[in-house]
Formats: structure tokens, sequence, C-alpha cells
């Protein structure tokens, strides 16, 4: 730095940096931003597991509340009424149980996709979100999976691995009371559990990808799920391919998809 006098002693300063001193700022900023990126990230993850699972015991509040108004009775899901797979319920639920118990249910159109915090969806839930958007007559998806209240007829196409009675029970408190109520959205393009799986395939209008699954982590898989029961406790249970005890097993596997709703440490009842 080189200092000039002038006239009547007055000093000015030529104080620019040198380039040398302007990437050595630069890489510090680049060391800290790849320290803090990993973290903010994380942190971000589990403030949208915690807002999930925020959102299922609102849910389990609604059901709760609605089967002291219906003689202990889960909300019906006939397939017959559009409840024909696991994140679909039944029609009639927007009139006589989403308003007075849980949320107006106000479908995504269009461009106008839900917002994140809706309640009838998880915040992290991608496809579900589009495909609604996209098909403007759809008003019965949500984005997580509601197992009980179910027939039959709804779940014809898979093989539910001995837990038929976890989606057909239609009162609290009877058998099969250890079941999960509901859970986060994870599920596959597949045929089999071991098998390839594709997380990231489901396609809508224009030809875009989306996430079939919520809660995807590092290589494009579920880091696990939250899991709804009747008392309307909330448990995140991690998710792992090998599903070692704790995590969660293949609930159903058929029709392209294998859809993983069953808790390692349970066996299938009834209880």
């Amino acid at each position: 730095m080189k200092e000039i006098t002038l006239l009547g002693s007055v000093r000015f300063s030529n104080a620019a940096f040198t380039l040398i001193e302007l990437l050595v700022v630069i890489a510090i900023i680049a060391i800290l931003a790849a320290l803090l990126l990993p973290a903010l990230s994380q942190a971000k993850a589990r403030a949208l597991k915690t807002a999930c699972a925020s959102n299922l015991r609102q849910w389990g509040v609604a059901v709760t509340m609605y089967s002291g108004d219906n003689q202990d009775r889960f909300p019906d899901n006939p397939a017959a009424d559009g409840a024909d797979g696991f994140a679909w319920m039944a029609r009639h639920l927007n009139n006589v149980f989403y308003p007075q118990y849980l949320y107006p249910n106000r479908s995504g159109a269009g461009a106008s996709q839900r917002a994140q915090q809706d309640v009838i969806y998880c915040p992290t839930d991608q496809w579900h979100r589009a495909y609604e958007a996209a098909n403007l007559t759809v008003t019965n998806l949500i984005g997580y999976q509601f197992l009980p209240g179910r027939d039959a007829a709804g779940e014809s196409g898979f093989n539910l691995q001995g837990l038929d009675q976890w989606l057909y029970r239609v009162k609290l408190g009877r058998s099969y009371r250890k079941a999960p109520v509901m859970i986060d959205k994870i599920q596959a393009v597949g045929s089999s559990p071991t098998g390839p799986l594709a997380w990231n395939s489901a396609v809508t209008s224009g030809g875009q990808t989306y996430a079939t699954a919520n809660h995807l982590v590092s290589g494009q898989t579920p880091g696990g799920g939250n899991f709804l029961y009747e008392d309307g406790s909330v448990l995140w249970r991690k998710f792992s391919l090998g599903n070692p005890a704790g995590t969660i097993k293949p609930g159903a596997v058929g029709s392209g998809w294998v859809v993983f709703f069953w808790p390692a440490d349970l066996d299938a009842g009834p209880w």
C-alpha cells in the first residue's frame, strides 16, 4: 500500500486488495459454505419431518373425534367411492370428515399445487401434489397412506403379505389395534422388494419425473417415515432396503408397485 503526499501534507492511501488476497477470501467463503450447507440441509430435513409428524397428529385427533361421533368407527373407505389405493380416500369424506374434523379439502389445480403446509399432504410429497394439479377431476388423493376402513375390492391387485385385516378393520380398539393407522408415503415402482426399485420415476403431464416416496435422502431413497397409531402417537422409523429389525418391511407388493408400511418389529396379528 502506497501513501501519496500532496501540497499541504494531505495524505491519500491506495487501499485496494491484491488478487491473491481476493482469492484467499473467496477460498475461505467456499470452505465455510461447504461446511455449513450439509448442516443446513439436515436442519431442513428435520424441520420437514417434524412438520409431517405434526400433520399426522392432527389426523390422529380428527380420526379420534370422528370415531367418538360414529360408534368408534374409522372413516369408511370403499373402493366404489374412489378409495382404490392406499393414498386414495373415499370421495364422501370431503363432506363428512375433512370439514368437520380436519381441514376443508381444497385440491390443487393446474399450475397451483397444494401449499407445503397443507395438513392433508406431507410437506415432502412431490408426486401426488403434481398429479392432483394436473388432473382437475382428482379430489380424493392424499399425500400419505391411510390403512383402515378399506374393502377387498380396493386392494385386489396387491399381495398384502397377510396384512389384509390391518386394512379391513372398521373400529378402533379391537383386534389389530397395534397396526398403524396412517404412514408417510414410502412406495416405489417395482415388482419385488428385493429387486430394482425406482423411487424417482412417477411421471405426470409434461413428462416431468417426480419422487414416488416422501422424505428422500442421499441416493434418492426414503430415509424413513412417520407412523400414526390408534392412540394418537406418531413414531419415526428409519428405512433400509435390507429391512433390519426396527425398520420398515414391504406391506404390499403387486400391480407394479412395492408399498412399505409394516413395522419390522410387529407381527401380522391379531393382538
